[in-house]
């Protein structure tokens, strides 16, 4: 999915215009249209405003993937279900499958003395944590926005918590 086409969906979600959205970001209503026709990027510049103005986790993870290159951004394939019940469900699937895993994996050998069959199963612990993280990511957006939950409170509140935890420096 591209920025524009869930860029368009927060707009239209949030019941903000192009002509708002763009005056609100400093850039012309064409080319709002133009980004969300996907014939122009989101500037960099603007992507923060852009994330903090519409308030949505969908489009914030679009616009993180698409800004790094790294990251998957809001699952959109015919196999998956936004809906924020199948989304639960799909993450407690993927959770216990990470979990599984890496239950069952040693990570006491240094990096440096690892055979091929250790590498495996480390690479699976990747690979089973990396599909719970999206599945769980897509399932606040999800939670966030049907519920009427602001994406950017929510991370604003977690930041918070884990810097009074120690886990996070402050700002």
């Amino acid at each position: 999915m591209s920025v524009g086409i869930v860029q368009r969906e927060a707009r239209m979600g949030a019941g903000v215009t192009q002509k708002e959205l763009g005056r609100r970001l400093h850039l012309s209503r064409s080319m709002i249209a133009e980004i969300e026709a996907g014939r122009k990027r989101l500037p960099r510049d603007v992507a923060k405003k852009a994330v903090e103005t519409l308030n949505c986790g969908f489009y914030a993870l679009e616009v993180a993937a698409e800004l790094t290159g790294i990251g998957i951004g809001k699952l959109d394939g015919d196999s998956i279900d936004l809906h924020r019940s199948a989304l639960k469900e799909k993450s407690l699937e993927e959770l216990q499958e990470a979990i599984s895993q890496i239950s069952a994996t040693s990570l006491s050998r240094k990096p440096d003395r690892l055979d091929q069959m250790a590498r495996n199963e480390i690479s699976k612990v990747i690979e089973e944590s990396m599909d719970a993280v999206v599945v769980l990511m897509n399932f606040i957006a999800s939670i966030c926005q049907e519920y009427g939950f602001s994406w950017n409170d929510v991370w604003q509140k977690e930041r918070r918590k884990l810097e009074a935890k120690g886990y996070k420096k402050a700002r």
